[in-house]
């Protein structure tokens, strides 16, 4: 047997000695070390491993280990501890269970189950106990929006496959407005969310740009073919710089000023509307902001959502458009 260099592998047995026993003695744990690793320790290297867990700051483990002077054995003083987290702090825990309960609304999603049973798996193995022992009671007290599961997600993986591996997908798509559904070839480019709906964006033969859009819930029969294509740098974030949601026009950005009143400018100085979001005025009588966008049909719903806290003031096409809308809109209730 070697001499051991490496203490990791003897934490991790003295750790779960001491988890699972009352006590433990140095000499017992010599023995276990050496039979499990195949290596040679002494006890006084076993001593020195237990002041690293228990001292080292690199380590940052504080192990609440203590010396029984009767029975000649270390034990834990908290029996809910262990290093199997590697090592996380109280602020990485707590991050990993919000995100856990932040992406637990995606679990039926099968490409992200994995990722939400990995992080309950670590949470497990921390035994947190600070008042909030598990997950489950954890779910108690951060509360995400839940929303319902849209068909079309079953094949976000064949997507995620297709987009690693740059081959062509196929399909059937029926839009709303049609009657029945068109066979498609695409290369797939970019998966992307908005509103909770899952769109994929992609190149078609007849087109230079990865720019046309389909909605997974009306993709029917999809395919991976062995087809490969040669990706195009292209640039997403530069494409719906100035969108509002997924649909991007041909139209060029307009400066458009929105004034509302000061309570509901509260609410958009803490969550802008947009990135582009700029005050220009900000008093007890109004807040006015500028937006540079591509209004589309998600713009206008977004502004008819604000009601009457919200006027249009430039420039006078938009302005002459969500008249138009609202005139509709008021005939329906005549």
């Amino acid at each position: 047997m070697a001499i051991s260099k490496h203490p990791f592998g003897r934490y991790q047995v003295i750790d779960r000695e001491l988890s699972r026993k009352d006590w433990v003695k140095t000499k017992e744990l010599k023995e276990i070390i050496e039979a499990e690793l195949s290596i040679i320790v002494s006890e006084r290297m076993i001593n020195e491993d237990i002041n690293a867990m228990k001292y080292d700051p690199l380590l940052g483990y504080s192990a609440p280990i203590e010396y029984n002077t009767y029975q000649k054995a270390y034990y834990y003083t908290d029996k809910n501890y262990t290093i199997k987290a590697f090592g996380l702090k109280e602020n990485d825990i707590n991050a990993l269970m919000f995100y856990a309960k932040t992406i637990n609304q995606y679990k039926e999603y099968e490409v992200f189950r994995d990722f939400t049973n990995a992080i309950e798996k670590v949470l497990d193995a921390v035994n947190i106990r600070k008042g909030i022992s598990r997950l489950k009671q954890a779910k108690s007290i951060v509360q995400t929006e839940k929303t319902p599961k849209l068909t079309g997600s079953e094949i976000i993986p064949i997507i995620i496959q297709a987009l690693d591996t740059n081959r062509v997908i196929e399909f059937n798509y029926q839009k709303f407005e049609d009657s029945a559904p068109k066979f498609t070839k695409l290369q797939p480019y970019l998966l992307k969310e908005d509103r909770h709906r899952w769109y994929i964006l992609g190149k078609l033969e007849k087109y230079n740009k990865p720019t046309t859009t389909y909605a997974l819930d009306r993709m029917t029969s999809v395919k991976i073919l062995e087809e490969k294509f040669n990706p195009i740098d292209f640039d997403f974030d530069d494409y719906f710089k100035y969108s509002f949601g997924i649909t991007v026009t041909d139209d060029e950005p307009l400066e458009i000023i929105l004034s509302f009143t000061a309570l509901q400018g509260k609410y958009l100085k803490a969550l802008k509307i947009h990135h582009t979001q700029k005050t220009l005025i900000d008093n007890e009588k109004e807040y006015r902001i500028s937006v540079n966008v591509r209004p589309s049909w998600e713009f206008y719903e977004k502004i008819l959502g604000y009601g009457d806290t919200v006027i249009i003031i430039s420039p006078d096409t938009i302005r002459d458009k969500m008249r138009d809308k609202i005139d509709q809109i008021s005939k329906y209730y005549q």
